[in-house]
């Protein structure tokens, strides 16, 4: 529930019209290519984290083959990921919450933040409590989203069906919405840094990512074709709140303050799990000496991370106010992918050091053979001003790397 509740959310309440900006009506070709990605990279986390179920995800695993540099430099690329994100969602809530209030952006960014952050103090059981009711929710709409489509199909002529769902093959189109639409994937990664807090993590984390993948995959498919079915792709394109305009075009009798809310808990509840993501990546980081130790420290009475989550939800601040919507969707796109290629080609020299344990989930070497070429394939077809940004968090880890060393040099 955890990992289908990251998936789901922004990346879908938000961004079906970005991607169908970007592909046309072969939008949904690009939801399915991403899940197609998105499932090797699982298959690949799913052998990591049952050899080595520790907090801290991509990070350690790459300090264990690669080495430390690459652990450092994986560890920051996954954070950033994280803290932008949180961001990326805390911008795309405005868009929801305008229907019920009218709020000043960024206080209405920010306040969303600041809550989470609240809940993410609390714990880790508190966390997945609210989670859970969350995902309930949020899978609630998106079941209505679709039903929706099934109501509005029978009126619709069929010239009119064949042409909106009729996808034109336009390859080009298709990578260009799946820049956007892999966003919609990502957060099953982030269930590798709970390992330590789930029980029997070498069997349930294998299979809750995978599933979670499957389920959402599924999902996905069905809401970006209700959404070409049911809005012209003009207006789909243009929409603030893609899903909330679905349900108004097929004339279902759902108010429309409801659904709202349906989204804005959605998309609460991706930055919920982003921010929880990105305390225990800085948590398991410091501990294992790539960041300052006093970020490992634990709460006395919450048994919290308290130093990193409040780091993080500083970080995700600064964001909020640096970009809008797709881009910062891109550029977390484009920072896990780079990641992700890292972990398949980890996953190929581990394969020819250490032999699998019985108890552990094993991946066959063709996954990480097609991922690794796919994710950078996919991180090329990036805008050049994502590529900046993307850059600059390159740049700022090797200057938290140097710094790092500098201090154990003196110390």
């Amino acid at each position: 529930m955890y990992a289908i509740g990251d998936i789901l959310g922004a990346g879908i309440y938000a961004l079906v019209g970005k991607v169908a900006g970007l592909a046309g009506p072969d939008a949904w070709l690009s939801f399915l290519l991403s899940a197609c990605l998105a499932a090797l990279t699982g298959l690949t986390y799913a052998e990591f984290s049952s050899r080595y179920p520790l907090a801290g995800g991509a990070s350690v695993y790459c300090r264990r083959v690669l080495g430390e540099q690459a652990g450092f430099l994986v560890g920051t690329l996954v954070l950033a990921s994280g803290i932008t994100s949180a961001a990326t969602v805390s911008r795309a809530f405005v868009g929801y919450l305008e229907v019920f209030v009218a709020v000043p952006d960024l206080a209405a960014s920010l306040g969303l933040l600041a809550v989470m952050s609240l809940i993410n103090h609390a714990g880790i059981r508190e966390s997945s409590r609210v989670n859970l009711v969350l995902t309930g929710i949020e899978l609630t709409g998106l079941l209505l989203v679709i039903a929706a489509g099934i109501y509005a199909l029978p009126g619709l002529p069929a010239a009119q069906v064949s042409a909106r769902l009729s996808p034109a093959w336009d390859f080009s189109a298709i990578l260009a919405g799946a820049t956007v639409a892999f966003y919609s994937y990502i957060g099953f990664e982030d269930t590798a840094n709970l390992a330590e807090e789930v029980r029997k993590p070498e069997h349930t984390l294998p299979w809750g990512i995978i599933l979670a993948i499957v389920l959402t995959c599924l999902l996905y498919t069905l809401v970006s074709l209700t959404a070409l079915l049911v809005l012209p792709l003009e207006q789909l394109s243009a929409s603030q709140a893609p899903l909330l305009d679905v349900l108004s075009a097929a004339q279902v009798a759902v108010p429309t303050s409801l659904f709202a809310a349906v989204a804005l808990f959605a998309v609460a509840n991706t930055g919920l799990l982003n921010l929880v993501m990105a305390s225990r990546l800085l948590y398991g980081m410091a501990r294992e000496g790539l960041l300052p130790r006093g970020l490992a420290r634990v709460g006395a009475m919450r048994r919290t991370p308290f130093l990193a989550v409040w780091l993080a939800f500083s970080l995700a601040a600064v964001l909020a106010v640096w970009g809008e919507v797709r881009l910062l969707a891109q550029t977390t796109s484009l920072l896990l992918l780079w990641v992700f290629a890292a972990l398949h080609l980890g996953l190929l020299v581990i394969h020819r050091r250490e032999p699998v344990s019985s108890e552990a989930f094993r991946t066959p070497d063709w996954v990480p053979l097609l991922g690794a070429p796919a994710c950078l394939y996919l991180a090329m077809q990036y805008p050049l001003e994502v590529y900046l940004r993307a850059g600059s968090v390159l740049l700022i880890a090797a200057g938290l790397y140097f710094l790092v060393r500098l201090r154990r040099w003196f110390v």
